[in-house]
């Protein structure tokens, strides 16, 4: 049986949060590169970088088509591999965001970071609700409870990282590979953050994580 992963879910929200820009390539320590040439029935590409500094991949385009994640290619980031579902060939091109740290992370932040290291975000699943369905239980329906928590030094900032994370989550809930459905539930309070020396703001935005089949 085939079961999806909470990893390969909240790594795809993460991708997608730092694709998004909600915090900038500059804050998150990253630079954009550029991958070009010319697939001839390739049916997987390795980036030319330290897997390791390979943080998201924006787009892929091949001749004059945008790849879709999940139904045309996948990403293995401990590799550097990028995985066709369909061989490619033609003139391609790849973005790409690589760097030694990032700010935003499919975990909550470490109690020994300072000031410097904010902002920040952070994903993680909160728990899970599952029911079996069809004639002897063929298959499992699942929903998750997701939590995305902006981090910063000013009470504005967070509400702007806040603000961004629901709007970009919203604008694409029903867009995701992993998580076919996207909706808000609650919202934290403002809150003086443990980490960054109690010098950090903090509010959390929950979502619910809809139509998950596993069979």
């Amino acid at each position: 049986m085939a079961f999806t992963s909470i990893w390969d879910i909240k790594q795809e929200l993460v991708v997608f949060l730092r694709n998004a820009d909600v915090i900038s390539v500059g804050d998150r320590g990253v630079t954009t590169s550029q991958d070009t040439g010319t697939f001839t029935a390739a049916s997987s590409h390795t980036l030319a970088v330290n897997p390791t500094l390979i943080k998201n991949v924006r787009d892929i385009t091949v001749v004059t088509t945008k790849l879709s994640f999940g139904s045309d290619y996948t990403v293995n980031y401990n590799t550097g591999v990028i995985t066709f579902l369909v061989a490619q060939t033609g003139a391609y091109t790849i973005n790409y965001d690589q760097g030694s740290t990032d700010r935003i992370y499919p975990d909550f932040p470490q109690a020994h970071l300072k000031i410097k290291d904010f902002p920040r975000i952070a994903v993680d699943i909160l728990g899970a609700s599952s029911n079996e369905y069809e004639l002897g239980a063929g298959s499992t329906y699942s929903e998750y409870d997701m939590t995305i928590v902006g981090y910063d030094k000013d009470q504005s900032d967070v509400e702007q990282i806040i603000a961004s994370i629901r709007s970009n989550m919203m604008s694409n809930k029903k867009t995701f590979y992993y998580s076919p459905f996207v909706t808000p539930t609650g919202m934290g309070a403002l809150l003086i953050s443990p980490f960054g020396e109690n010098k950090i703001f903090q509010r959390n935005q929950d979502f619910k994580i809809r139509f998950i089949y596993d069979s």
